[in-house]
């Protein structure tokens, strides 16, 4: 039975404890005390006045014979009667994505039922446990009590994520978001978490951001990164100044790109599939791929062209794979044929390994769904160095989902998110400078990255030594992360 636990090491529950503020004497609940790491650091901090829930009879019956004294509950605490207040609570909640929490329905747990409940009714369809989990602390928080939870920080990046702070802010203020990483739990390999230390008052105040680092049972602090808002003196957002699209879809690559079809080159095109396969700034001397591009009807294509159709269109029949393709097959739709994509404007990768950087697309060649495609609203050669600086750099960094071993994946919502310093501030000379630098760079594949951020860095909150040590660092601990 999977109920998403994932154990909190005893330095981190002791770290939590610390967090509250609270007397001595206060009502503490645990609503999944687990093995008991947080009973155990509260006890040794002088709070005896602990209640805990436990839903697995193993881990129950193992922290009860230890503790009998205090009030422990074999049950689901999301069936708790929340006429119950405390003056703090602690808690690590189930792991449980959206998905699979249907899963648990025969132990009487399921969206289903979880809705029955009004407290849930403005959780997005996409609620993963651990909010449930929060929603239900909070109502039974007394006012003024303090809630300290540790749980993923993938929401923060999320888009139901928005709607779940949305409504933690109705009836409380996040004091303060301290992001961990390191041997944070017992038996897992998970490290992007957050704790929230939650007050439930109506009065709002400032978040504190934190950032930990936990190695060899030793809490360290990590450089607090600077927040983008404050990093711009006059933000502008991105949709101002560009818009942004993925590139080419195909379906299915190995019938589309590089198809045994060398002698019928009218229906073929080429196409950028790899940042890997772009040389410095600019497409001018990409090497490229070619993509099948048909369009009409098949009876019209030469033989070798309809053989092939007829070959790929068997496999995918058979196989039902690509979904896509199968279904536009069943529909009787063409299903060789593929969307025009207007790839002119700038790239950028989906994925980062390394360094960043946009590249303008000068041979306006077609691009595959590695890239984004983003359409410049001002000048071009502006927005290239708008696009190629620490400061976007920085941005992007920070809005990212790291995959390990260095790399770095970004959605199109992050690449929406940066912000532009206004270029109505900007002067004159320095917007030909920047324009300059941007066609010396797409001309010549020669790094002027430093110099445009130099000249940026006039209009910007956060001068040029501060960005350049604040992006090679957020940069290194990516690199790091193997």
């Amino acid at each position: 039975m999977d109920l998403g636990q994932v154990f909190t090491s005893p330095i981190v529950a002791r770290y939590m404890v610390s967090l509250l503020n609270v007397s001595k004497s206060s009502s503490i609940l645990d609503p999944c005390f687990g093995n008991g790491a947080f009973i155990n650091a509260c006890l040794d901090e002088g709070y005896t006045n602990i209640t805990g829930y436990e839903i697995d009879n193993h881990l129950y019956n193992s922290v009860k014979q230890v503790q009998p004294r205090l009030k422990l509950y074999n049950s689901d605490y999301l069936q708790a009667d929340e006429a119950k207040k405390f003056d703090a609570i602690l808690m690590n909640p189930p792991y449980i994505r959206h998905e699979k929490i249907d899963e648990l329905s025969y132990i009487g747990i399921s969206k289903k039922t979880l809705r029955l409940n009004p407290i849930f009714l403005e959780l997005p369809t996409t609620a993963n446990m651990y909010m449930y989990f929060i929603i239900k602390a909070l109502q039974m928080l007394n006012i003024d009590g303090n809630l300290v939870v540790i749980f993923p920080s993938s929401w923060l990046n999320a888009r139901s994520g928005k709607s779940f702070e949305q409504l933690i802010s109705k009836q409380a203020t996040i004091e303060k978001q301290i992001h961990i990483s390191g041997e944070v739990f017992q038996k897992s390999a998970l490290v992007d978490v957050v704790i929230l230390c939650i007050k439930k008052t109506i009065e709002k105040s400032d978040r504190e951001i934190i950032h930990l680092n936990l190695s060899d049972d030793v809490i360290t602090p990590r450089i607090i990164q600077r927040s983008t808002k404050k990093l711009i003196a006059t933000p502008v957002p991105f949709h101002i100044y560009a818009n942004v699209r993925r590139g080419l879809t195909t379906g299915a690559n190995d019938i589309f790109i590089n198809p045994p079809l060398k002698h019928n080159n009218e229906y073929l095109i080429s196409i950028v599939s790899s940042p890997k396969s772009i040389i410095g700034f600019s497409t001018t001397a990409a090497i490229t791929d070619h993509l099948l591009w048909l369009h009409g009807e098949k009876k019209k294509f030469p033989k070798s062209v309809q053989e092939y159709l007829s070959q790929c269109k068997k496999m995918i029949i058979s196989t039902q794979k690509p979904k896509t393709l199968y279904l536009k097959i069943q529909q009787h739709y063409s299903w060789y044929e593929l969307s025009d994509i207007d790839s002119d404007g700038i790239l950028f990768s989906y994925f980062v390994r390394n360094d960043m950087k946009f590249i303008m697309n000068t041979t306006n060649v077609l691009a595959r769904d590695n890239f984004y495609i983003i359409k410049p609203q001002i000048d071009r050669h502006l927005l290239f160095a708008l696009l190629n600086n620490y400061y976007t750099f920085y941005q992007l960094e920070r809005m990212g989902k790291k995959y390990g071993a260095g790399l770095l994946k970004l959605q199109r919502y992050d690449i929406e998110k940066i912000l532009f310093p206004d270029i109505a501030s900007i002067s004159s000379s320095d917007k030909e400078h920047l324009i300059n630098l941007s066609k010396h760079m797409i001309d010549n594949n020669e790094d002027m990255i430093a110099q445009i951020t130099l000249i940026i860095s006039r209009y910007m909150n956060c001068n040029y030594k501060e960005i350049c040590e604040d992006y090679a660092l957020i940069k290194q601990q990516r690199l790091e992360d193997k």
